[in-house]
């Protein structure tokens, strides 16, 4: 895509998607390459996330972090006294990288990562505009970490292929205090992915926020970033993935954070609750078998479309869904003119939410959930590279971390 392009949907972007204020007109110079947002909300530990950041060895490009300190306006003066501190420790910080911090009030309703995130990468469309560059945004939680070869990884990846995103290898780390809730569920989000990897469902890709990175082109041509208070890392991986393009970034890891929290529903900080509330040695997860339904469609979508009777050939847990949601592969197939435009038709409505909803749909109506234990068994058996049984818990997520980091999983 020549710049003029990228100029013209950038104006189209900023004009009618982008967070409307312009929060640091008139106070960044530069010429960044790669441009790490960094929102944080009441975080005590900001300060020594961004040393690890300034830490990371210099890539060729310039690179600028921008910071959001935010709190809602409703927020109590415990938190914004907080985030003063936070803001004055930011901007003392000793600097490898240029680095702007803001410090912003929310809207009540509209307040949370998601918003955060929004507008410190809307900023960095902005300055790419201002360039004509198509340049990588980079997300980074104000309570994680990162290896120092970070930033070089990710300018390499873009370097060397053509991609809309990359999404950064990820390693909670296993302090003790926390250690058999992070385990499990670490455990619980590898064995997810690699189940629809199994089921050959082309887009099982992990969707933690601290691991996104996107080209400033891919992520306007989609929308941007969306406002959700939690799970905007998931919807927003999910929208760019039509694009294709996506890769992982196996070559350094950042490592989330594995604190309690309750700000949102789910993510790692409500399942560590979760679990040191209730602790279940059997750490129950979705059953194997609804992996492998999906395994009798995707293996052969496009053999679908040239099936009379498909009512004799779908599992029943997924027939069930369809009709649940009103939908019918013969209205899609009649729509169709070709297998391959099939194929493309049906994956535009079998996205990552809908596999998702798909895989609870199952649990709840088909197959209860089963003990960790017997999921890794399962996956064993799928994976040649794998060697879980008779190790422990631990050992089996070193393994499959292992096993992660060496595979080259790419969506063109």
């Amino acid at each position: 895509m020549d710049h003029q392009k990228i100029v013209a949907l950038s104006n189209l972007y900023l004009n009618r998607y982008a967070w409307p204020r312009h929060e640091l007109r008139n106070k960044f110079v530069g010429n960044p390459d790669i441009i790490v947002v960094v929102p944080a909300h009441n975080e005590p530990n900001l300060a020594h996330s961004l040393a690890v950041l300034h830490n990371c060895t210099p890539p060729k490009g310039e690179v600028l972090i921008i910071v959001l300190i935010n709190e809602s306006v409703a927020s109590s003066e415990e938190v914004l006294d907080n985030n003063i501190n936070s803001f004055h420790k930011a901007t003392v910080l000793n600097k490898v990288y240029k680095q702007q911090v803001l410090h912003l009030q929310l809207p009540p309703k509209k307040a949370g990562v998601g918003l955060a995130r929004k507008i410190g990468m809307d900023e960095a469309v902005r300055i790419f505009e201002a360039q004509n560059k198509n340049g990588i945004i980079v997300c980074y939680d104000a309570d994680c970490h990162c290896e120092p070869n970070y930033l070089i990884a990710i300018e390499d990846f873009y370097r060397h292929v053509n991609a809309n995103l990359g999404l950064v290898h990820y390693e909670h780390k296993l302090h003790q205090v926390h250690h058999e809730a992070i385990v499990n569920y670490e455990l619980y989000l590898r064995y997810y992915i690699n189940a629809l990897r199994v089921a050959s469902y082309p887009f099982a890709v992990q969707t933690l926020g601290s691991c996104i990175t996107v080209r400033s082109f891919a992520y306007q041509k989609q929308g941007g970033m969306n406002q959700r208070k939690a799970g905007e890392d998931f919807y927003f991986i999910h929208k760019v993935m039509p694009l294709g393009d996506i890769g992982e970034i196996n070559q350094t890891t950042i490592y989330p954070s594995d604190r309690l929290s309750d700000r949102v529903p789910f993510g790692t900080g409500h399942a560590v609750g979760k679990y040191l509330s209730a602790p279940n040695p059997d750490y129950p997860v979705y059953d194997y078998r609804i992996f492998e339904d999906l395994k009798f469609i995707n293996e052969g979508v496009e053999s679908l479309y040239h099936q009379k009777d498909l009512s004799k050939s779908i599992p029943e847990s997924i027939a069930s869904f369809y009709s649940e949601n009103s939908f019918s592969l013969d209205e899609l197939i009649k729509q169709s003119g070709s297998a391959t435009n099939f194929r493309d038709r049906y994956y535009q409505w079998w996205d990552g939410f809908q596999v998702l909803k798909f895989v609870h749909f199952a649990r709840d109506n088909y197959y209860p959930q089963i003990p960790l234990s017997s999921a890794l068994d399962w996956l064993d058996d799928q994976e040649n590279g794998l060697r879980f049984k008779g190790k422990s818990r631990e050992e089996q997520l070193l393994e499959l971390r292992t096993f992660d980091k060496a595979q080259n999983f790419y969506i063109k």
